[in-house]
């Protein structure tokens, strides 16, 4: 048991980092003088670079892999508490979630634990209470210098990991279509206020066929983990920028908001695993993602001075529908390659990052074209990304009952 949980060391890092920074990017933004795209490139561009490269280093793992991938982690993360610009942010957030990838692809397993998934799940939880914490202070150059000891302590973690080898390695056509592909949408959405509308058509088009080539076999059940760790990120990028552009909130009390989505996710998700014996999948996913739309339909609707209750409400709603829909899917049959759910769920949270993101930029320049207030664009392009949360919640839903379909199927035959 002490060996899993050393092992899920630096899936714990890396979900810390993601929802800790989420919540640093407000401040970071008016530090750096960055647009409402360079805030989210400075999350996306982690999340890209962990999967993009996480697939083939699940391939390719070894010893020395893991250590380089530590120190190129360590000096992401240099990069990023010394940046100056938003490019140089970015830069540094990528090379981190290159390094991640490597140290991370070390130690994943064929299976999953209860044990294993105590550390990830806490830092998923209260990582932006971690957030909160430093942006309280404006320290958020301190909590990239962290970076480096967890970047040691990941690596650390996953060395003793025994490798287990891959059943179904992913050819390196696929390797370098998926990676392709997911560089070209999230380019394409992330950039889409500057793109002219033809050329961000093909490089749409690009991406989505290079994804085509790399996972054509994928199942119902990975591709609704991915379309929940969408809207997981997505979330958790949102609410800070709103909270505390548009409120004008801390960043401490935003980051303790902001546990109203994680913790019932994390905490409702272990539950329905656990609940797995007794209640189907397709019941459990389609309670989660009714639960779920319904705080996102309250979120749709917020403006500038929305009562908080409501805000919390939708919030609580969205987090709670999220994690048992999550269980659900996790319950049905995977593909038995190892990082398979990792690399889904990583996948999930860059793309539906982006295209929330994309609507979330679309309704704030729209709103203030329109002469609206800064706050209110906040508030306008909030609820344009709820509106997209939704509708990947209807496709997550309709996954999990295809995968609970053929599942039975299979079980008849």
């Amino acid at each position: 048991m002490i060996r899993r949980v050393g092992a899920s060391l630096p899936l714990a890092v890396v979900l810390l980092q993601v929802t800790a920074v989420a919540v640093l990017l407000p401040d970071v933004r008016l530090a750096l003088g960055s647009s409402t795209s360079g805030g989210q490139w400075a999350l996306n561009a982690y999340l890209l670079a962990l999967a993009a490269l996480l697939p083939a280093c699940v391939t390719l793992r070894s010893r020395g892999l893991t250590v380089a991938g530590a120190v190129v982690w360590a000096a992401g993360a240099v990069a990023c508490a010394t940046a100056d610009s938003s490019a140089a942010l970015v830069a540094g957030q990528a090379a981190q979630g290159a390094g991640a990838a490597a140290v991370l692809a070390a130690a994943i397993g064929p299976e999953s634990s209860i044990a294993g998934a105590v550390l990830p799940g806490l830092a998923l939880a209260f990582g932006p209470l971690v957030g909160g914490i430093f942006a309280e202070e404006n320290w958020w150059h301190v909590f990239f210098w962290a970076g480096v000891p967890l970047a040691a302590v990941a690596g650390l973690g996953a060395l003793p990991t025994r490798r287990s080898e891959p059943t179904e390695a992913l050819p390196p056509i696929r390797l370098l279509a998926l990676a392709g592909g997911l560089a070209a949408i999230t380019i394409a959405e992330v950039q889409s206020d500057v793109w002219a509308t033809g050329w961000w058509a093909l490089l749409l088009i690009a991406g989505v066929a290079l994804l085509g080539r790399a996972v054509p076999d994928l199942r119902p059940s990975t591709l609704a983990w991915a379309a929940l760790a969408g809207c997981l990120a997505a979330l958790v990028f949102l609410v800070p920028e709103y909270l505390q552009l548009a409120r004008n909130l801390s960043g401490l009390r935003s980051g303790t908001l902001l546990l109203t989505v994680t913790v019932p996710a994390v905490t409702v998700w272990a539950a329905s695993i656990l609940l797995a014996g007794g209640i189907p999948a397709l019941l459990r996913g389609a309670a989660g993602a009714a639960c779920a739309v319904i705080g996102l339909a309250a979120l749709a609707t917020i403006g500038a001075h929305t009562r908080y209750a409501v805000v919390i409400l939708a919030l609580g709603l969205a987090g709670t529908g999220l994690g048992l829909a999550a269980g659900a899917a996790a319950s049905l049959p995977r593909p038995s390659w190892p990082g398979a759910s990792h690399a889904a769920a990583f996948a999930g949270a860059t793309l539906g990052l982006a295209t929330a993101g994309a609507g979330f930029q679309f309704a704030q320049t729209d709103k203030r074209a329109a002469g609206g207030s800064f706050e209110e664009a906040l508030a306008a392009g909030v609820g344009w990304g709820a509106l997209v949360l939704m509708l990947l919640l209807v496709v997550a839903a309709l996954l999990i009952w295809l995968g609970q379909r053929r599942s039975q199927l299979a079980q008849l035959r």
